[in-house]
């Protein structure tokens, strides 16, 4: 039986890559009359019994065979039902359906704060019953193959609604050239710009999916709370786990209903619970105190909080690994708790003067940068008016951002060529290694490359054709540049993602300065440039994890590829529609007194960064002589960390077996890339977490873990969205407040404020006499 199945491996290999050809193999043997034709008779028999072989194995690998990663062994079933409906009427309706709400809802409520946000989370809970529904009531036929509403149909929904309701962050620009300068942006610049950063990140997902999609090692955590919902929803099977015999529907339900009634505390009645600053209200004035424990404008050091919003803002601890959460967890305590300390209390680059955390730049008063005092009518920047106004200030967490990133900028490459690259090698020359989930994906046909090598080339000519049509300053070789630029970091970031979990994307700066000193004094060009790099690599990472995602639910290729077409096709027609009204037809929108609350926060943000770096420009702040010129030594610092445990592991390689071989520099730098506007509260309690679900649960109570982990997980992440949503749309929004201490009180303190250890004199301004 041995021999028979390493046969049938060795035919596995040679035939199953290609379905089609054998399929129409066997149908010509078939069409020859029986007996006349020999050589095809001997043809049939030899495919069909190599089919056969085929079958026997995979029954063999079903029972016996599973992920070589224990986290998606926990998570996903190693088992496949070709016959299982997918591209069906009620999932191609329900799916289309998010899709429009979604997308539309989100990209509304992006121009108001607060703001509300619906997560796919919430999209895949509520399209079960929906999809139940459906399967329930249509009839019988074309429109509903059968009564049960299955996960490769629930995956599709969920794929579409991973893909659609993120707003696109080209929304950004748009908001801050219609809302901010003034500048007319009609429907086909607002499309075409949505277009273009959408549908990039497909096409580069697609083209190298071998390296970051297909590999067993690059497993996508986040993917498996996606599975582990789908597992609990669709499956009854319930084995005891460490004495635990409750189903993982249960376990969800009770966790789902008791997060939702509990996130009502901390998300309305008594927010105190979210920002639980204690030792703040203990000392309310004491600066330093408040500085370092703060939550809101400090290091929040502490790290205890009530709500799980909190917690999970980075992304959820349980799904994340917990060597991964190690490494940045040490980042945020060097960068972000130990270095502000020495650099804002001994007023290095003035950053005593003004908030310690903080993403916003400030003036030598030490007000926010009134960034409208120094463009013109056209939104260029004019030299003259910024000498009369001030210099630039950064915060202290802000400036130690761009160091950061600056460091992983040149690290991350380097340390994917030492750590990765064979990898990756593997997967260029086809010498991959599949695990179960992968080789059963074999038996459905695969998306061409030349698919994806249009849609690149097409994202191209729109990107063109937009800043042409449109005269945006946009040059040509700008354009180029950037999709180089996102094609070089993509396999780098994409693989950091699939493997920890952790988003290292911080090509925002790298877009910023680049575009600073190439094309200087044009905040809009500096903009575009910066979201067409950044966007592009982070819709590259949605579409890789949704790749993945199609993987584990097995999920047809092509079928996974038409629904994110039409996903991101279908979300930037609404988001152009629904952005297009409402910059033209909400009165007073984007302005600070705005009667609904509609002030266009992030396109304000990007309107201030775009002032001071594509108008102002880098070479005003890091050029040789500047005041955060020190922050370049980043670049080769960050280009030097990898090579340095490289080099150690070479020449002792017993050190492969101790934390040694653990330490990643990419997380390390870029695991916080989030700070500001996060803070340490945001990392400590993700750690603290992690460490008790990830470390003692998984190595005291295995199955336990195994069963619940990501179902925990998955229930706290839907229920928080959900409550967000009801809260938001059922309370907030009519205008219903509670004010008491633990709503408005609790916030009076220097933390909340955001006081500054050093004060500047009234009628006083700080810096250098000349700029």
């Amino acid at each position: 039986m041995a021999d028979v199945l390493q046969s049938a491996r060795n035919a596995q290999h040679g035939t199953m890559s290609q379905p089609k050809d054998e399929e129409s193999g066997i149908e010509r043997a078939r069409d020859s009359e029986s007996g006349s034709d020999t050589a095809a008779a001997e043809k049939l028999h030899s495919l069909e019994a190599v089919h056969a072989l085929e079958d026997e194995l995979a029954a063999n690998d079903v029972g016996e065979e599973n992920s070589p990663i224990e986290e998606v062994r926990a998570a996903v079933p190693n088992t496949d039902d070709p016959d299982m409906p997918c591209s069906t009427f009620r999932a191609w309706f329900l799916g289309v359906l998010f899709v429009l709400l979604g997308s539309g809802v989100n990209i509304f409520f992006s121009l108001r704060y607060p703001s509300v946000q619906i997560t796919s989370l919430v999209a895949q809970l509520v399209s079960y019953p929906c999809g139940c529904f459906l399967a329930k009531t249509l009839p019988i036929g074309r429109l509903n193959p059968d009564r049960n509403f299955n996960v490769k149909e629930h995956t599709l929904i969920t794929i579409m609604a991973n893909l659609a309701f993120p707003y696109a962050t080209m929304a950004n620009v748009i908001e801050m050239q219609k809302g901010f300068m003034g500048i007319d942006t009609p429907a086909g610049y607002i499309f075409m710009s949505i277009l273009s950063t959408q549908f990039l990140g497909l096409a580069m997902a697609g083209l190298c999916s071998e390296i970051f999609v297909e590999p067993s090692e690059m497993y996508w955590p986040s993917t498996l709370a996606n599975m582990a919902l789908f597992r609990t929803l669709h499956s009854r099977e319930n084995a005891i786990a460490d004495g635990w015999k409750i189903s993982r529907y249960r376990y969800f339900i009770y966790i789902f209903v008791a997060s939702f009634i509990w996130y009502w505390g901390p998300g309305f009645l008594f927010t105190a619970l979210s920002n639980f600053t204690w030792i703040c209200w203990i000392a309310p004035n004491n600066v330093v105190v408040n500085q370092l424990f703060g939550q809101i404008s400090g290091l929040g050091w502490s790290p205890i909080t009530f709500d799980w919003a909190q917690v999970a803002y980075n992304n959820s601890p349980l799904v994340s690994p917990f060597t991964a959460q190690v490494n940045v967890i040490i980042g945020w305590a060097f960068f972000y708790a130990m270095l502000p300390c020495i650099i804002y209390y001994k007023n290095i680059w003035y950053t005593g003067y003004f908030r310690m955390n903080a993403n916003a730049a400030y003036d030598n008063t030490g007000a926010s940068y009134n960034a409208t005092r120094v463009i013109d009518a056209k939104g260029v920047f004019d030299y003259e008016a910024y000498r009369a106004y001030s210099p630039i200030f950064l915060p202290t967490s802000f400036a130690i951002c761009f160091g950061v990133a600056f460091a992983l900028l040149t690290c991350l490459p380097i340390y994917t060529i030492l750590n990765h690259g064979e990898q990756i090698k593997a997967a260029v020359t086809g010498q991959n290694t599949y695990d179960i989930h992968q080789r059963l994906m074999r038996r459905y046909r695969d998306v061409p490359k030349w698919w994806y090598a249009v849609i690149l080339l097409v994202c191209f000519a729109v990107a063109v054709g937009s800043a042409e049509r449109y005269e945006t300053g946009f040059p040509v070789w700008a354009i180029f540049l950037a999709f180089v630029l996102a094609g070089g970091f993509v396999i780098p970031m994409s693989i950091v993602m699939a493997t920890s979990n952790q988003n290292v994307n911080m090509l925002w700066a790298l877009g910023e300065i680049i575009a600073g000193f190439l094309i200087r004094g044009r905040p809009i060009v500096n903009s575009s440039f910066k979201y067409l790099i950044y966007t592009g690599v982070s819709q590259a990472m949605a579409f890789g994890a949704d790749m993945k995602l199609g993987v584990y639910s097995k999920v047809p290729k092509r079928i996974t590829f038409a629904c994110q077409m039409l996903a991101a096709l279908l979300s930037t027609v609404v988001q152009t529609g629904v952005l297009t009204w409402a910059l033209n037809h909400i009165p007073g929108i984007c302005t600070t007194d705005q009667a609904d609350k509609f002030t266009c926060p992030q396109g304000r943000t990007n309107f201030v960064s775009s002032i001071v770096w594509g108008g102002v420009g880098p070479a005003r702040l890091y050029a040789v002589g500047q005041r955060y010129s020190g922050l370049l030594h980043m670049f080769w610092i960050g280009a030097l960390l990898p090579l340095l445990t490289w080099l150690l592991l070479r020449a002792r390689p017993s050190l492969k077996h101790t934390w040694v071989r653990h330490v990643s520099w990419p997380l390390l730098l870029g695991g916080t890339a989030n700070i500001p506007p996060a803070t340490g509260i945001n990392f400590t309690s993700w750690f603290l977490v992690g460490t008790v679900f990830n470390w003692w649960i998984k190595r005291r109570r295995g199955a336990w873990w195994a069963k619940y982990n990501y179902v925990t997980s998955a229930a706290l992440d839907s229920s928080v969205a959900l409550a967000g949503l009801v809260i938001f749309f059922a309370v907030s929004y009519p205008g219903a407040s509670v004010n008491w201490w633990g709503t408005v009180g609790y916030a009076d303190t220097a933390d909340g404020r955001g006081e500054s250890y050093y004060k500047i004199p009234e009628n006083a301004t700080i810096g250098p006499a000349e700029w």
